[in-house]
């Protein structure tokens, strides 16, 4: 069983064409789901414990909401229950709710703020270890792009879908946010396709000309992408 916690929202559907794909992913949506609850109970004027979540998204809008409380437009599906109620739209606004995120209940950054990621690993590694069961959120289950709400159990892993939503628009939710991300597509072949303006951006400022990278490419480009780097910051010294 392999856990993955480098980018699994592409990383771990990427390796399906190799068969190399991690079972599951750690942090990204996770990360955004303790504020999400927080906020919830918050506005509804309950305890943390009668609030659960469903939450579909790519890493870029669990990050969007931490820091400026909006998707910036990026697909997402979110579903909130209170006291195992599932609420309505208008008993609790997203808009208010991911407002409420990112000021009363944003997430620490830096060093410390990395404690988020690790509670959100442990979530998975102690469920996968222990085998029990337990509803957990990740990137990258089962090879797929983005994150999901994710059953473990003692039997496997299943993506838990609320009622209403079937797992093929879950991963068009996903496949679509992912562009917000710079990520174009990941093609069957295991191949990351930036986006055409991802692609302009490094071209333009890091010289790094780069649309699509294949798997047996990817430590050559590794290499590269580190030069441009060092490069691109030598020459704020000069300044």
């Amino acid at each position: 069983m392999v856990v993955n916690a480098s980018y699994p929202d592409v990383t771990n559907a990427a390796l399906v064409a190799e068969g190399l794909s991690p079972a599951i992913g750690i942090g990204n949506i996770a990360n955004a789901v303790p504020g999400i609850r927080l906020a919830a109970a918050h506005l509804l004027g309950c305890e943390l414990k009668a609030i659960d979540v469903r939450f579909f998204a790519q890493h870029f809008v669990s990050d969007r909401i931490q820091r400026i409380g909006s998707t910036d437009g990026a697909p997402y599906y979110l579903a909130i229950y209170q006291e195992g109620q599932r609420l309505r739209p208008e008993e609790l606004a997203h808009d208010n709710l991911f407002a409420n995120v990112a000021t009363h209940f944003r997430g620490v950054e830096g060093l410390a703020g990395h404690a988020v990621t690790a509670s959100s690993a442990t979530n998975v590694l102690r469920a996968l270890a222990d085998r029990i069961e337990r509803v957990v959120h990740a990137p990258g289950p089962l090879g797929l792009v983005g994150g999901y709400p994710v059953r473990i159990a003692p039997t496997g892993i299943s993506i838990d879908l609320p009622e209403g939503l079937s797992l093929d628009h879950a991963e068009e939710i996903n496949t679509e946010c992912q562009k917000y991300d710079g990520i174009e597509a990941v093609e069957s072949d295991g191949t990351v396709r930036f986006t055409g303006e991802s692609a302009e951006v490094m071209r333009e400022l890091l010289g790094y000309d780069c649309e699509a990278i294949a798997l047996d490419e990817c430590e050559d480009r590794a290499k590269e992408l580190v030069a441009k780097y060092v490069e691109y910051s030598r020459s704020f010294d000069q300044l």
